[in-house]
């Protein structure tokens, strides 16, 4: 079963309002790749996007756009419009994204789109859609989701040089988005088996797996995943 419809619609709003921010239009393949699907998916998936943005704001200029080849006058329409509200108010997306405080790692990047490209090394359920930054209602992100009909697995990555104490609140912020994601599916009466996996290269403090396994928390570091920014 594919991801709910906003939660591919997230992703591909959140690049394509990038991108209006800079004043250029997306390029097709890497949207499909950001999003997780084929290129010839991506179509039907903006046109639900944009139906979205429509529906919430009739004045805007058709972000979709980008993905074509806009006018100059099309693409300055879209990138002086204020996507910042329209992210808030019609996917739910919190006005910035940050990381601890800092800008994202080429090397966690590098980690988290292998993740998503290798759900089989994450113990991903099958068929199941990988959606990176998964928005949470509690306004938290996990670095990839895979979302079945059954089961669904939240994965959270850090790179090598990650410092212990970066491994211990990974763990812990995968049990915040483990029980958000139950309370998630209780609202939709909705049952799932749910599995939380922490993807990580990093040296292994020696309490770590104990503590992982007293949170039911899962650590892989699959010797194939990158450990730098050039996977």
């Amino acid at each position: 079963m594919s991801a709910s419809s906003i939660d591919t619609e997230r992703p591909l709003f959140r690049l394509l309002s990038k991108s209006a921010r800079k004043g250029e239009p997306a390029d097709h393949q890497a949207a499909a790749a950001r999003v997780g699907v084929e290129p010839a998916a991506l179509p039907k998936i903006a046109a639900a996007m944009q139906a979205r943005i429509d529906d919430a704001y009739p004045d805007a200029p058709p972000l979709s756009d980008l993905l074509d080849t806009p006018s100059t006058k099309a693409l300055a329409a879209i990138a002086a419009y204020d996507w910042v509200q329209v992210g808030i108010y019609a996917f739910g997306l919190p006005p910035t994204k940050t990381r601890s405080g800092s800008a994202e790692s080429a090397a966690h990047r590098a980690l988290k789109e292998w993740a998503a490209a290798h759900p089989e090394r994450v113990l991903a359920p099958p068929g199941a859609a990988a959606i990176t930054e998964r928005w949470f209602p509690s306004g938290d992100e996990s670095d990839v989701a895979f979302l079945a009909a059954d089961a669904a697995t939240i994965v959270e990555v850090r790179p090598a040089e990650a410092e212990p104490h970066e491994l211990q609140r990974a763990l812990f912020a995968l049990v915040k988005l483990r029980a958000v994601l139950h309370s998630e599916d209780a609202l939709a009466n909705r049952a799932r088996r749910l599995t939380a996996v922490l993807l990580t290269p990093a040296e292994l403090p020696p309490e770590l797996p104990n503590l992982a396994a007293k949170l039911d928390v899962q650590i892989i570091q699959d010797a194939a995943a990158p450990t730098s920014a050039t996977p």
